[in-house]
């Protein structure tokens, strides 16, 4: 036996001792159950503290399990001809005696179980899948080690090139070697390819504009190749040039000029001049981050940017350096969203972005510290699609109006095409079906109690997947509508019509409109349908349609919608499909735009609206309806309940929204105002990304998937800042946000690490103080990598060199063969099964017998009827033995009241006062009338006369009630 948790079992010690002297203080007059009672409460104290301690019972086994890993990634697929992974194990299995287990564990970038240990393992084909991106050793070993059984000796057999790509296979085995399993290694022999890889590129982390820098490239190349080199920064080619790379590593070193401040990116691609050199281009990348330290830059992205040069122009006089693009020059990633300090979308409609750059944007505010702001009216905020989208979630408004009181109710029905192309994927994963059924259950989100709703499917007959109905529970109409299914042939849109108008006509809202989303390569049986949106626009019934591609059937489309007073859309991109439908449900409530002029206000003073002449403001022809959020701070307002000017910090980065335009429309009698230029220009030093801190340089690399920052924090004076609170945000590839804790690790130095198993870039932001989100931190700085792709392609053979090592490290052995593997036994071990179960359920029971024992009293004739006869006996034997010591009894009482007598009065008086005569003496009664009848007599003293014998005078009372009396008697 032993205890798993010994220490726990010393703390238990103390209470034992407790116990011990709780039981030993138990009164007497629990009589005989007082020992059973101290029994059960030491018996139940102890099998606690054995369960407390972790008791467990061994056995001796010479049972073998063993879990072969077999490595699944990329690298593998350019292994020598030869190795049969599964003929090798099924070869080892032969081997197995009676109790052996076998199991097979797969892995590449992640492990899983593909065969769990059993006595015969079916080994047929592997059927688990791991994604094949990299080689995760470390991963495979764990989840070998895992699935092992507690009961048999251990064994892994680790399959595999030895190339690792993530993780750290040598902890791993440290971890077997203490479990006492054994690691062999069956190495997937890979002879070196021809290949060319970009190791890392280097830049300076920081310069200043105009300053020299070089691009330090580090390629691998297993021969001497001639290549091609091409330097690009911020998706520019900026240099190219053939140079001759050297067999193994080699260092290209190019120069640059630093260009204008903020944050770039540098790739570099190295392609091998000469066939067969190279396995592929997916390692022939790689990037880097430098930050140019300088002006802030300022991007303003207007859907007409020509409408909005006076806007660039006001930024401008803050001494800002402004680029104005139009919708096609967006940032494509958050790479080079990064090296602007200042995003403005002016009346920019979200069609004009990627599900990626809209994850980018609310990032570049969030985790960088960039700046936002969003002005416009009629291309804007929710009627820009803005509504439900990350970057929606970066601004201080929300653009679902359903509080709106002065908003008028509406009826709307939503048809969507469920033919049978519907059931192709749009992007993988999803269905066309699946993004117009999250389309219309987002705009039933936007719609409120006093509206309603219904929505149908349509092939090439109507399916009502929810009925029409009021708008009290948006959720659970989402939910109903995100659960349809697609149907089969084309879509009868005639059909579509009838039944939508139908339904509209039944409903009693102020507004009633119709959108219609059909496939414009197969909209079919459209004959008829102008007549039926001519008749519904002059019941006031709108429709809009939404056409799936430009198809033959999309002009017809586009003609019904402007029949029915709506709008009509084209959609490419299936993905924009949410936003159109979101954009299309606030358009057609008709609450979310106030054309009517007015004249703004202050709300409070800040620095974005100080030193403005207020009183000569001119009025504005109109604005966009927003909700402000709870924690925005409004700076101007439009009217008592709209806000113009909104301003809040989101993560480490600010934003604002001003809900007109900046001059195309409503705002144009602005333009020759002093103040718009004083108002734009303070807006935007005020939401631009604060300046990086002197006292302190960061840095971050990665390493076999895993990354590390650093931070360098120095005084000018020199002193090392110490005990400084410290936080990093990552944004990483695909739109993910780490958040790293960074420790004290030196003098002045702060280190954290995260989690980098995805290629592409990573940038991190470090802040001082704040809460987990960043709110109310200060920056202190940012730095970039980038993860190259194919690193699994490396043109390196085995290494042998690793596997060695993991095998060594657990006595384990490199084989050439797996038949050998249930033969060559480690020495029997043994298995421990833990007692904790049992024992703690005994504690239980001891327990309650022991509460048992303290508070029942059993009846009699019950312990007569389980008690044995000998014990009875026993019981009766002593029964009868008390009438004869009750009269020995007496007899000494009788003896010592005549020694009393013969003393003197007073002591008779003191015996009769303590009552010392027996009750049960035969002479009482006689005593007592004698002692009646003669209480008048005197002796020769005068004394009463006590002459009746050793039981004469006056008995003392046999019950204490008596006694009580007597006492009261004399005191009368």
């Amino acid at each position: 036996m032993r205890f798993a948790q010994p220490w726990l079992l010393a703390l238990a010690l103390p209470v034992l001792l407790l116990v011990l002297w709780r039981v030993s203080r138990l009164p007497a007059s629990f009589g005989g159950r007082r020992r059973w009672i101290q029994a059960t409460y030491l018996l139940a104290a102890a099998c606690a503290a054995l369960a407390l301690g972790g008791l467990e019972l061994g056995r001796r086994v010479d049972r073998l399990a063993v879990v072969f890993a077999v490595d699944r990634s990329r690298s593998v697929d350019h292994a020598d001809e030869g190795l049969d992974a599964l003929a090798a194990i099924r070869a080892g299995v032969e081997g197995m005696e009676v109790g052996d287990q076998a199991g097979v564990v797969v892995f590449g970038a992640e492990a899983t179980t593909d065969l769990l240990p059993s006595v015969r393992p079916p080994l047929g084909e592997i059927t688990a899948s791991v994604p094949r991106d990299a080689s995760d050793l470390e991963a495979g070993l764990r989840r070998a080690l895992a699935d092992l059984p507690a009961e048999h000796t251990g064994r892994v057999v680790l399959i595999t090139d030895g190339v690792e790509t993530r993780g750290d296979a040598l902890a791993a085995a440290s971890l077997a070697a203490g479990r006492g399993v054994v690691v062999d290694v069956l190495p997937v022999e890979r002879a070196p390819q021809p290949e060319v890889a970009v190791e890392r590129v280097r830049v300076p982390t920081t310069a200043r504009p105009g300053e020299p820098v070089e691009v330090r490239v580090v390629t691998r190349s297993t021969r001497a190749t001639p290549a091609r080199v091409r330097v690009m920064r911020g998706g520019a080619t900026i240099a190219e040039a053939e140079t001759e790379l050297r067999e193994g590593t080699d260092v290209l070193v190019l120069r640059d000029e630093a260009p204008e401040a903020g944050v770039h990116r540098y790739d570099v691609l190295v392609e091998p001049m000469v066939e067969g050199r190279d396995l592929g281009r997916e390692n022939n990348e790689g990037g880097a981050f430098m930050r140019v330290v300088g002006g802030s830059r300022v991007l303003v992205a207007s859907s007409a940017p020509a409408e909005s040069e006076a806007l660039a122009a006001a930024i401008r006089q803050a001494g800002l350096e402004v680029e104005l693009v139009g919708p096609r020059g967006l940032p494509i990633d958050l790479g080079e969203l990064a090296s602007y300090d200042l995003l403005v979308l002016s009346d920019l409609n979200s069609r004009a972005f990627t599900a990626e750059q809209m994850d980018a944007v609310a990032s570049y505010v969030r985790d960088l510290g960039g700046g936002l702001l969003m002005a416009g009216a009629r291309d804007a905020f929710g009627l820009g699609g803005y509504a439900y989208t990350p970057v929606e979630e970066a601004l201080p408004a929300r653009f679902d109006l359903r509080r709106r009181r002065d908003r008028l109710s509406l009826a709307m029905v939503i048809a969507i095409d469920k033919s049978g192309s519907m059931m192709m994927e749009a992007v993988p994963g999803t269905s066309k079906l699946d993004l117009a059924n999250e389309a219309a259950a987002r705009s039933a989100m936007l719609l409120s109690p006093m509206d309603r709703v219904g929505v149908m499917h349509v092939d090439t007959g109507v399916t009502w997947t929810q009925s029409m109905v009021s708008v009290s529970d948006p959720a659970a109409i989402a939910a109903t509508v995100r659960r349809a299914q697609p149907g089969g042939g084309g879509i009868y849109v005639n059909v579509a019509l009838d039944e939508s108008f139908e339904a509209l006509r039944g409903e009693q809202t102020q507004l009633k409109h119709l959108l219609l989303f059909s496939d414009g390569q197969d909209s079919q049986e459209m004959q008829g349908t102008r007549e039926m949106v001519r008749r519904a626009h002059r019941e006031r019934i709108t429709t809009s349609i939404v056409s799936m591609g430009a198809g033959p059937h999309s002009p017809e489309l586009e003609h019904l919608s402007r029949l029915g007073g709506g709008r009509f859309y084209i959609v490419e991109d299936l993905t924009q499909l949410p936003r159109i439908f979101t954009q299309e449900t606030i358009e057609a409530s008709r609450a979310a735009l106030v054309e009517e002029p007015f004249r703004p206000a202050p709300v409070m003073p800040a620095p974005a609206t100080r030193g403005i002449g207020w009183g000569s403001v001119p009025a504005l022809g109109g604005r966009a309806v927003v909700n402000p959020r709870g924690r925005a701070t409004q700076l101007l307002r439009a009217d008592e309940e709209d806000p113009l000017l909104l301003q809040w910090q989101h993560g480490i980065g600010r934003s604002a929204v001003f809900t007109t335009d900046v001059g195309a429309e409503f705002g144009r009698a602005w333009l020759d105002w002093p103040g718009y230029a004083t108002l734009f220009s303070q807006l935007s030093r005020d939401l631009a990304r604060a300046p990086e801190r002197r006292d302190a340089q960061v840095s971050v690399s990665i390493e076999n998937g895993v990354g590390r920052v650093r931070v360098e924090a120095v005084s000018e004076g020199g002193r090392y800042r110490n005990y400084l609170d410290l936080g990093g945000t990552v944004a990483a590839p695909g739109g993910r946000r780490v958040e790293v804790d960074l420790a004290q690790t030196g003098a002045g130095r702060y280190e954290g690490t995260f989690d980098a198993n995805a290629p592409g870039p990573y940038l991190v932001t470090v802040r001082q103080g704040g809460d987990g989100e960043g709110e109310g931190a200060a920056m202190v700085g940012s730095a970039g990598v980038v993860r190259p792709s194919g690193e699994e392609l490396r043109g390196d053979g085995t290494n042998h060199a690793l596997l060695g090592q993991l095998a060594a490290l657990t006595g384990g052995a490199v084989r050439e063969d797996l038949r050998e593997v249930f033969v060559d036994r480690p020495p029997p071990t043994w298995a421990y099964a833990p007692l904790w179960p049992p024992l703690l359920m005994a504690a239980l029971v001891l327990f309650l017998l022991t509460v048992a024992l303290r508070r029942l009293v059993l009846p009699p004739g019950l312990v007569r009827r389980f008690v044995p006869a000998r014990f009875r006996r026993r019981s009766a034997r002593r029964a009868r033995e008390g009438p004869a010591r009750t009269a020995t009894l007496d007899a000494l009482r009788a003896s010592k009241r005549a020694r009393a007598e013969r003393e003197g009065p007073e002591v008779r008086e003191a015996l009769a006062r303590a009552g010392e005569a027996s009750p049960g003496a035969e002479g009482t009664g006689r005593g007592a009338k004698s002692g009646a009848k003669g209480s008048g007599a005197k002796d020769a003293d005068g004394q009463g006369s006590d002459d009746d014998g050793p039981g004469g005078g006056a008995a003392p009372p046999a019950s204490l009630a008596e006694q009580l009396l007597a006492k009261k008697k004399r005191k009368r």
